[in-house]
């Protein structure tokens, strides 16, 4: 006898303040909690985020153009976009690097010449919010402003914080 096969749940799109738990779980990696963000704030697909580069943010314009679509954005993304480049420099300055022109924003190197690859970003999130104990999949984002995903407990100035302190992976090799 066989037993009946149960149907995987279906994915959902996050609450408010599931939104803002995967944006503070997500934020333990300065890079993705940025990425989550802007997927969440922007209403933009993961695969154009993939592919988004810096020649497409105009920090003090408080502008980004991705999918040939330019987008305001608010002060809260404005701030966490400059830290986020920061630490993306800090990280190719501590190699002896220097970054590419046209680097991408959520590059997979410190030089900014990969772009992470859509299917490994989509999984990410999906382990992400399974870590919360959530089905839920990137192509499900709503689109939440900043003001919203404040309210609903996303602390900035921790995220912010983070961008400016954190540490990558390469950054905790210990050095020879």
């Amino acid at each position: 006898m066989t037993t009946p096969r149960q149907s995987a749940p279906s994915p959902s799109s996050p609450t408010r303040p599931q939104a803002a738990a995967i944006v503070m779980e997500a934020s333990n990696d300065p890079g993705w909690g940025m990425f989550v963000w802007l997927a969440l704030t922007t209403g933009a697909p993961g695969g154009e985020l993939c592919v988004l580069r810096w020649d497409d943010v105009d920090i003090d314009a408080g502008a980004v153009a991705i999918g040939g679509r330019r987008s305001g954005l608010d002060a809260e993304t404005i701030t966490l976009l400059r830290a986020h480049l920061a630490h993306c420099r800090a990280q190719a300055a501590m190699l002896g690097i220097e970054r590419r022109p046209g680097a991408y924003v959520f590059s997979t190197s410190p030089d900014g010449g990969a772009a992470p690859e859509p299917d490994t970003v989509v999984e990410r999130y999906a382990r992400t919010c399974a870590s919360l104990g959530w089905t839920m999949h990137l192509d499900r984002l709503p689109h939440y402003s900043a003001a919203e995903l404040v309210a609903a407990g996303v602390d900035v100035r921790a995220l912010h914080w983070r961008l400016q302190r954190g540490l990558s992976r390469i950054q905790r090799r210990p050095s020879a």
